[in-house]
């Protein structure tokens, strides 16, 4: 029960942090953009071998951009000896150039998101939170 507290409190906080970026990544122009579709699991563009993965749980639009929901999976476990140990977050919303600049190659597709997707999407809306308007590595402060 701990473990999910903590769980939701990051998601939380991502969706705080969200709402609160502001600026933009590298910026793909739309015939760039991929296609995108719900349930399409991602890897995640990184400097050095990693497993997180990306799962599109919904797209839609968002004020004048497009907002794609997704969960973060496979998340690598921190170095740093007493750190966090958080293997997914079930939601997090990005826009779409954004998104498209963290992915690097579609592994499946018909992949479900993650098990509390629905309901931080819910609390996401109830709090008209924001969206990251950077890739993911960037958002979420990781090392990739």
């Amino acid at each position: 029960m701990g473990s999910y507290i903590l769980l939701m409190r990051r998601a939380a906080a991502l969706c705080l942090l969200a709402a609160m970026v502001g600026f933009y990544g590298a910026s793909l122009s739309a015939q760039e953009l991929p296609d995108l579709a719900v349930g399409q699991e991602w890897l995640i563009k990184s400097t050095h071998p990693g497993t997180a993965k990306v799962i599109i749980g919904r797209i839609e639009p968002w004020r004048d951009k497009v907002a794609v929901h997704v969960s973060i999976v496979d998340l690598p476990a921190p170095q740093e000896a007493g750190a966090l140990r958080i293997s997914q977050i079930a939601h997090a919303p990005f826009e779409k150039s954004a998104l498209a600049a963290s992915l690097d190659k579609l592994i499946a597709t018909g992949v479900p998101p993650a098990e509390n997707f629905d309901s931080g999407y819910q609390q996401w809306k109830e709090n008209k939170g924001g969206i990251y308007t950077v890739p993911i590595a960037q958002a979420l402060g990781l090392g990739m």
